[in-house]
Protein backbone atom coordinates (compact mmCIF):
# COMPACT_ATOMS: atom_id res chain seq x y z
CA UNK A 1 0.00 0.00 0.00
CA UNK A 2 1.22 3.31 -1.04
CA UNK A 3 1.28 5.89 1.32
CA UNK A 4 0.24 9.51 -0.13
CA UNK A 5 2.50 12.18 0.20
CA UNK A 6 2.09 15.26 2.60
CA UNK A 7 1.17 18.28 1.72
CA UNK A 8 0.67 20.53 4.66
CA UNK A 9 2.82 21.10 7.92
CA UNK A 10 -0.50 20.23 9.95
CA UNK A 11 -0.25 16.96 8.63
CA UNK A 12 3.93 16.61 8.94
CA UNK A 13 2.98 17.75 13.00
CA UNK A 14 0.16 14.71 13.08
CA UNK A 15 2.59 12.57 11.62
CA UNK A 16 5.20 13.11 14.03
CA UNK A 17 2.70 12.47 16.51
CA UNK A 18 2.10 9.36 15.89
CA UNK A 19 5.00 7.92 16.24
CA UNK A 20 6.73 6.17 19.04
CA UNK A 21 9.25 8.20 21.57
CA UNK A 22 12.68 6.63 20.68
CA UNK A 23 11.26 7.84 17.08
CA UNK A 24 10.44 11.59 17.69
CA UNK A 25 13.64 12.04 19.76
CA UNK A 26 15.64 10.69 16.72
CA UNK A 27 14.09 12.91 14.40
CA UNK A 28 14.32 16.20 17.13
CA UNK A 29 18.23 15.38 17.02
CA UNK A 30 18.67 14.91 13.68
CA UNK A 31 16.22 17.75 12.28
CA UNK A 32 19.14 20.54 12.22
CA UNK A 33 20.60 17.77 8.98
CA UNK A 34 17.03 17.26 7.97
CA UNK A 35 16.54 21.24 7.44
CA UNK A 36 20.02 21.94 6.27
CA UNK A 37 20.94 23.22 9.21
CA UNK A 38 24.17 23.21 11.98
CA UNK A 39 22.45 21.86 15.29
CA UNK A 40 25.21 24.74 17.15
CA UNK A 41 23.59 27.86 14.61
CA UNK A 42 20.11 26.57 15.38
CA UNK A 43 21.02 26.78 19.32
CA UNK A 44 22.48 30.58 19.27
CA UNK A 45 19.58 31.51 17.08
CA UNK A 46 17.09 30.25 19.63
CA UNK A 47 18.94 32.06 22.47
CA UNK A 48 19.17 35.22 20.14
CA UNK A 49 15.60 35.39 20.05
CA UNK A 50 15.12 34.59 24.05
CA UNK A 51 17.23 37.00 24.79
CA UNK A 52 16.08 39.47 22.20
CA UNK A 53 12.33 39.45 23.94
CA UNK A 54 14.09 40.07 27.49
CA UNK A 55 14.35 43.29 27.80
CA UNK A 56 13.19 45.00 30.75
CA UNK A 57 12.72 48.60 29.52
CA UNK A 58 9.19 50.25 29.67
CA UNK A 59 9.49 51.34 26.00
CA UNK A 60 9.83 47.81 24.99
CA UNK A 61 7.23 45.84 26.91
CA UNK A 62 5.28 45.67 24.19
CA UNK A 63 7.77 42.94 22.82
CA UNK A 64 7.40 40.96 26.22
CA UNK A 65 4.21 38.91 25.05
CA UNK A 66 5.73 37.98 21.53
Amino acid sequence: MLCKPMKTLHEIEEAIGTLPLPDRLRLYKDMPQLIGRDAEDLDWQRLALENFFQDDSPDDEIYDRI
